[in-house]
């Protein structure tokens, strides 16, 4: 059943009140990372009793799924509980094998169990997708980025809700420096209100003195150091990040979106394109794209390929838990050194 992101706050209340039954399955997926996190919060919030996870909660993610364990999952009995949850994550890298598995057990699924799938951006066409937005059972609900009205109500709520108002022209500048995935903008702003302290009022200069720069440590200024081949900073910004209590696996995937958004960037150079719209396309920051186009022409392809394959192999490890071959500061280090050495003499070849 197709739904839109504006339907879900209603059902929410009416989850929470009863007057509206729990779907078997519900698909969230889209651009924006950091409204779907905030769905599967409230989600979780409204239909699971979080004392009742250890036995009644089970996440698998897709890029090394055990698909038969992920369906006798959702089949299994709930234990001293209404309901089972069965969260699967990164949903748009399935395979096809997979997903028609998937879709095999919406034609029946388990009336105790909410199987939650979160995904990147889907095409309609996605047999995934498709699958979701045809079942009656099922909910489908798409994020898109926030742009023009939709970012500036949203900006409001967050500040307000934190006991912030925000002057206009600030509100504004906000508004030209965050575009893109609420999860980072949402990063920016906890920077901002630390910055105002007991201030509540929040202007134009102190917008301007705290957003829409490179954060010196934060997990892009990480990839960037990494794609600029910049060993000892990227290696100094992964440290005071992991001791901060980075996740790891947050970390690695900001890292992967850099190398993937430089392919992207290359490719859409060869085909002619103006680099302005891929900026856009691509949601690059205005103060980053210099740096940013001069590394999708300068690096040769081989080497982000190669990168990505080791950013894969780097996950496959973290998600390893007690059986991952080294400690995660360990896995992420490694990675790191491997991954700015390499770019390290990027104006070389192209090869």
């Amino acid at each position: 059943m197709k739904l839109k992101a504006n339907d879900l706050p209603n059902r929410l209340t009416a989850l929470r009140h009863g007057t509206l039954k729990v779907p078997e399955a519900i698909l969230l997926f889209g651009q924006d990372q950091g409204l779907i996190n905030a769905a599967l919060t409230a989600l979780r919030q409204a239909t699971f009793a979080e004392e009742q996870a250890d036995f009644n909660l089970e996440t698998f993610y897709a890029g090394d799924l055990n698909v038969e364990r992920l369906l006798n999952s959702c089949q299994s009995y709930p234990f001293l509980a209404p309901r089972r949850l069965v969260i699967l994550k990164d949903g748009d890298q399935l395979n096809a094998a997979h997903t028609q598995l998937l879709m095999h057990y919406l034609r029946r699924p388990s009336p105790t169990t909410l199987l939650l799938v979160l995904a990147g951006n889907l095409e309609i066409q996605h047999a995934l997708r498709k699958g979701f937005d045809q079942h009656e059972s099922a909910w489908s609900i798409p994020f898109y980025t926030l742009e023009g009205r939709e970012l500036r109500q949203w900006l409001v709520q967050q500040l307000q809700q934190e006991g912030f108002q925000v002057e206009d022209d600030a509100l504004q500048s906000l508004c030209d420096h965050l575009a893109g995935d609420t999860r980072n903008s949402r990063q920016e702003l906890d920077k901002l209100i630390l910055f105002m302290g007991e201030q509540r009022r929040i202007r134009l200069e102190d917008v301007l003195a705290m957003v829409g720069e490179t954060t010196t440590h934060s997990s892009f200024g990480l990839a960037a150091a990494i794609t600029a081949g910049q060993s000892g900073t990227a290696l100094s910004i992964l440290d005071k990040l992991l001791e901060s209590g980075e996740e790891p696996i947050l970390l690695l995937g900001v890292i992967s979106q850099r190398l993937r958004r430089l392919v992207l960037c290359a490719d859409g150079l060869q085909q002619g394109k103006e680099p302005k719209a891929l900026a856009a396309q691509l949601q690059i920051f205005w103060k980053e794209q210099a740096q940013f186009f001069e590394q999708s022409r300068a690096i040769a392809p081989r080497k982000l390929a190669d990168s990505l394959l080791d950013c894969l192999e780097a996950d496959r490890q973290l998600k390893g838990g007690s059986d991952a071959p080294l400690p995660t500061a360990q896995i992420m280090g490694r990675l790191v050194m491997r991954l700015s050495n390499r770019f390290s003499s990027r104006f070389g070849s192209r090869r």
